[in-house]
């Protein structure tokens, strides 16, 4: 077999609290947790409301509306990002209290997408 070169599929390294929030979020039942050969996706009603964006850091897509409406707050925060596209911010997780915000931000992404 000369000449053959072996993939190997890179997995993606996940600090603790991004696992932790990818094991909490697969029992929320409005979100459909789907394994992928990239990753899990999260939807809810078909649409993508979570991303894995970084080894501590996860994407979540709030819409513009309702970022323009917690802009004030989120901007205060120093885990909160924006992202290019103005329906997403990079939350980044460093502790147990980031966690807990990614879990609010992520319950306010559900309610913008099921109203």
């Amino acid at each position: 077999m000369a000449g053959m070169t072996a993939w190997r599929r890179t997995v993606a390294r996940h600090g603790p609290y991004v696992v932790r929030a990818v094991a909490e979020f697969r029992s929320w039942p409005a979100i459909v947790v789907s394994d992928t050969r990239r990753g899990p996706t999260f939807t809810v009603r078909g649409t993508e409301i979570l991303r894995l964006a970084g080894a501590d850091e996860v994407q979540v897509r709030l819409t513009a509306p309702a970022i323009d409406r917690l802009g004030p707050y989120l901007r205060e925060c120093g885990q909160v990002m924006a992202c290019p596209d103005r329906a997403w911010v990079t939350v980044q997780l460093d502790g147990e209290p980031d966690l807990d915000l990614l879990f609010a931000l992520t319950s306010v992404a559900i309610k913008e997408h099921v109203a």
